[in-house]
């Protein structure tokens, strides 16, 4: 628009980007992690908090490399793409969608449409499984969003929204009329871009006007490796001695000094910290649980993700002579309980 990029324009105060991450932040279904896809200005995006991905096809800077570089990036099976200039999305977009892959199990696409039989490709959930038809189009230089999906029959998703697209200057004034009085979007409730200031520079959250309350988070992963590793770990004979004991150690330590690693946490008294594996001969894994507790005014979900990670980083480290390919996967929160935000668990 103008020739800016559209996701740095600016509506009511706030650039487009922030909008769309606004609005993703108030999904009832939680989104599991925002990225942005663009090919210059890379700084400006960067700022705003969240990774800024790069096509991986040079020449390319249309849609499906950016959808391509995100499922390189991201383990998810599902991908919600969403344009930058979007900035009114309803909060049960992921949740409608998701629920219609559900339905329709051997459906690749859930896209969106609107009320008056509107389509709206660029918006959409597409499952991890459309990478190799998706490489295939890059590669044979069909570029067309639209067109690709529909080699995928989506499952088309009513909703009764606007999903306007602001492509000029006269439609971006009459969003900034439907959506307030100039004010910036607030942070939601349930995440928003609470380390980040008005003009998107990082700060440390204030959080002494709230309440203590008992918190607590667990959160999980798993390292896989070959099936003699496993063994060794499992049978308590490696040279190093006992990988889960001293992995479990490394683990506690870990939340006890989250603080030190990321660098907007708070200094948590931790009341309790808990390290527990399971090992899966099925998959050739061992899964990790952790658990961080405290009465205070701020969560512990980082403490138990960092718990988690250094813990499966540990056995790497002890086992890495033996077997130098194993992999760390699936980190991720499982539930959280206590402050304004109240219960939370993953689906």
């Amino acid at each position: 628009m103008g020739g800016q990029d559209k996701g740095l324009v600016v509506l009511n105060g706030n650039a487009l980007v922030s909008w769309v991450a606004e609005a993703l932040s108030r999904q009832t279904r939680p989104i599991g992690q925002i990225m942005v896809s663009a090919n210059r200005n890379l700084a400006d995006y960067a700022r705003f908090g969240f990774p800024v991905l790069h096509d991986v096809y040079t020449g390319f800077s249309g849609p499906l490399a950016g959808i391509h570089a995100a499922m390189l990036a991201s383990p998810a099976n599902t991908l919600l793409v969403v344009p930058c200039d979007v900035p009114e999305l309803p909060p049960n977009l992921l949740r409608d969608l998701a629920t219609a892959l559900d339905d329709h199990p051997h459906a690749q696409v859930a896209a969106v449409k609107t009320t008056d039989g509107q389509t709206h490709p660029a918006i959409c959930l597409l499952r991890r499984s459309v990478l190799t038809s998706l490489v295939d189009h890059i590669e044979h230089k069909q570029f067309k969003l639209g067109d690709w999906l529909n080699t995928l029959s989506p499952v088309w998703v009513s909703f009764d929204a606007p999903f306007a697209n602001l492509n000029s200057p006269e439609e971006l004034a009459a969003a900034a009329a439907r959506l307030g009085d100039g004010n910036p979007p607030q942070p939601s409730a349930n995440g928003g871009l609470t380390h980040f200031d008005a003009s998107g520079q990082a700060h440390m959250v204030g959080v002494g006007a709230k309440d203590e309350t008992h918190r607590i988070a667990r959160a999980s992963g798993h390292i896989s490796m070959q099936p003699a590793t496993l063994a060794l770990i499992a049978g308590g004979t490696h040279k190093k001695g006992d990988v889960l004991g001293i992995a479990r150690i490394a683990g506690i330590m870990a939340a006890k000094k989250t603080p030190d690693l990321i660098p907007l946490c708070h200094a948590i008294a931790l009341t309790r910290v808990t390290v527990d594996f399971s090992i899966d001969h099925a998959t050739s894994r061992v899964h990790c649980e952790a658990s961080a507790e405290t009465v205070g005014r701020t969560g512990v979900e980082i403490e138990a993700l960092t718990a988690v990670q250094i813990a499966l980083l540990t056995i790497y480290d002890m086992c890495k002579a033996v077997d130098r390919g194993m992999v760390i996967g699936d980190v991720k929160l499982l539930e959280k309980k206590g402050g304004k935000s109240g219960h939370w668990m993953a689906e």
